[in-house]
């Protein structure tokens, strides 16, 4: 099986009730012994878009509330607004009784949209700078093995030379808290659910200023979905700035290899006990 119907196939859901459904989380796309935030907030927003009239969730924000177990898991939807052009509604993430995250999605369709296009976000000029030959897969198990999670190794994932920083000898003063990418599920052209996935799909940025800095687990996520890609393999581009008493905005963009802008993200972050770990 190809890599995006391997994908597909992990966001299947059993319908067990009126928006109610039943998933066995995939532990393939884990980071240890629990779901990988993108590939949980991708489960939320198929269930989603299942019970809601239009197609896409162009406008989605999830918050992880609490750990996710590897087992059985029920998302339950709410309906918000139906509306003629949106319709939007909120996703429980439910586990012993307990909710561990929520999101919240506006949906709508793309082939019924109307309006001025204009202000457009081009590639980043690093997209130039180096071909993608020289992009480095991205495997930091030189560091310890068996450290790169899961779901990095049910894609193809080539970073960026000066980010990728599991190769570096020693820590650069003035490298940027970034990492740009190539992606690609090889076998399909990346949908909507890919999208959700690839906002959080990278490592968090700072590490290529700082070194491994241990789990920084994501308190929120929000995702826009532009349009949907035209190529295979798509461009991103992870920022972040301004730490401030541990946590930090991390900034993604996704284009195709069109130039088409075709998502944008920004998650809130803490990096644990921040003051030993950088000091």
């Amino acid at each position: 099986m190809n890599q995006f119907n391997q994908f597909q196939e992990a966001l299947a859901l059993t319908h067990i009730e009126k928006n109610i459904f039943l998933v066995k989380p995939d532990n393939r796309y884990f980071v240890g012994n629990t779901p990988h935030g993108g590939y949980l907030q991708a489960l939320m927003h198929k269930a989603l878009v299942t019970i809601l009239p239009h197609a896409t969730a162009i406008s989605s924000s999830v918050h992880f509330l609490d750990r996710i177990e590897n087992d059985d898991l029920t998302l339950t939807v709410d309906i918000y607004k139906i509306g003629r052009g949106s319709s939007s509604g909120v996703v429980r993430a439910i586990q012993d009784d307990k909710v561990c995250a929520v999101f919240t999605g506006t949906c709508s369709d793309f082939e019924h949209m109307k309006g001025y296009s204009g202000l457009n976000t081009p590639l980043p000029k690093i997209f130039y700078e180096s071909n993608m030959a020289n992009y480095v897969e991205m495997n930091y198990d030189k560091i310890s093995k068996g450290f790169t999670p899961n779901f990095i190794k049910q894609l193809k994932c080539l970073v960026h030379p000066d980010h990728a920083w599991w190769n570096k000898e020693k820590l650069e003063e003035d490298a940027e808290a970034r990492c740009s990418a190539f992606l690609e599920l090889d076998g399909g052209m990346p949908d909507q659910f890919c999208l959700s996935f690839y906002t959080d799909i990278l490592p968090p940025v700072v590490s290529n200023k700082y070194g491994p800095l241990g789990w920084i687990p994501t308190i929120t996520l929000t995702t826009h979905i532009r349009q949907l890609p035209t190529t295979n393999i798509l461009f991103v581009d992870f920022k972040a700035s301004d730490i401030h008493k541990g946590y930090f905005e991390q900034d993604c963009n996704i284009w195709d290899l069109n130039n088409n802008l075709v998502a944008s993200g920004r998650q809130l972050t803490r990096i644990l006990k921040s003051e030993d770990k950088i000091s």
